[in-house]
């Protein structure tokens, strides 16, 4: 009887460790990215997309997530912006004119004051897929930090918190999505946020996971003005060369977005050709005359100051010890506002330059900054 016990034990032991092992996989496998967001969020599971990964995905699900890839590259490219001064694809019942500001998108943007409106984006997606929206604001102080923005996906509207008194003056990148082909209204902002003001300024659309934004600037930055509000940009405002200084490797960044991985050496680091992580972030940081080494762990160690994970700024260097905080840095990767990184990713489905949520990257290590001037 106790050897039976003992087997029965084994077995249960047994299959209890594949049920787990079937979740983790099931996990670290969905796409798209707000799928397996969920996913995570719900197992309390951290999906690596870095250099080192342990997801073990089935042939089906390789080749499911590799046709998907292939038909999202053969399709056109594909974007659209709306600004709030588009009447007819921006309405906010209540919410009220507030004014100028250098940092927003066209120099104008509203504010919701006392509505209970939501604001609303209408986006045209010309095929059902993946597509990512990106949002902007002019990003100051009084402003809400914790501002509601629902996105109208396939899969029902999904909700991201954002803070906008940070990352301000570009398009700051709320997530992707899949979603079917129409035009609606995709977008909505909820005037029911904490302290502080929930703003709507522009929002825009951009087909496919790997795909850059529009590189529109701010008018801080030499950007387009709304002609109604011209006149009142006339010799007002100065750009930060700090803000300036990360707009800049931001944008720069962003022009990898979809170069295919290739870990390098022993493949040669070539820009927009074959890039790794610490291949794309000493392209990027050449761009501005920074000579950095093609090694994660040496970028730490000679580069830049420390910096806390509670500073963090756009264009900051991020690092990671993927196999354990007792191994070397094996990852690094450019934080670009919002809990988002510009990195290389080795990830099953991706393998290419990506934006990417940073609590799905494991091992957070530390951050470095790097000044360009």
């Amino acid at each position: 009887m106790r050897r039976l016990g003992l087997i029965l034990s084994v077995a249960v032991l047994a299959a209890l460790l594949v049920s787990i092992a079937t979740i983790t996989a099931a996990a670290e496998t969905s796409t798209p990215e707000s799928t397996l967001q969920a996913a995570s969020t719900s197992l309390q599971l951290s999906v690596s997309q870095g250099t080192v990964t342990n997801a073990t995905p089935t042939k089906a699900e390789r080749r499911a997530a590799l046709r998907d890839m292939a038909e999202e590259e053969n399709l056109p490219d594909y974007s659209q912006v709306v600004d709030n001064a588009q009447s007819r694809r921006f309405d906010a019942p209540g919410w009220k004119q507030s004014g100028s500001d250098s940092w927003a998108h066209g120099g104008d943007y509203v504010s919701a004051g006392t509505s209970t409106a939501d604001a609303r984006f209408k986006l045209r997606a010309p095929t059902d897929g993946d597509y990512a929206i990106y949002a902007w604001w002019p990003g100051r102080k009084g402003d809400s930090s914790a501002t509601r923005f629902g996105v109208k996906s396939a899969r029902g509207t999904r909700w991201v918190m954002v803070n906008q008194t940070e990352d301000g003056g570009m398009w700051v990148k709320l997530g992707t999505y899949e979603m079917k082909a129409g035009d609606r209204y995709v977008v909505r902002i909820s005037p029911e946020t904490g302290s502080g003001a929930a703003i709507a300024d522009a929002v825009a659309l951009v087909r496919g996971m790997a795909s850059s934004p529009p590189e529109d600037r701010a008018p801080a930055e030499g950007g387009s003005i709304n002609d109604a509000i011209a006149a009142s940009f006339e010799n007002i405002y100065t750009v930060s060369n700090t803000s300036a200084e990360r707009q800049a490797l931001i944008r720069q960044g962003r022009r990898h977005l979809g170069t295919p991985y290739y870990l390098s050496p022993p493949a040669p680091c070539s820009a927009y050709l074959k890039e790794d992580c610490s291949c794309f972030t000493r392209l990027v940081f050449r761009h501005f005359d920074k000579r950095l080494v093609d090694n994660p762990v040496k970028q730490y160690w000679n580069y830049g100051r420390r910096i806390d994970r509670a500073d963090l700024k756009r264009g900051d260097l991020v690092f990671f010890k993927e196999n354990g905080m007792n191994r070397a840095i094996s990852h690094v990767a450019m934080y670009s506002g919002n809990g988002y990184v510009l990195h290389a990713s080795n990830y099953y489905a991706y393998k290419k330059v990506v934006e990417s949520k940073m609590k799905y990257l494991r091992g957070y290590f530390g951050a470095k900054r790097i000044q360009l001037r």
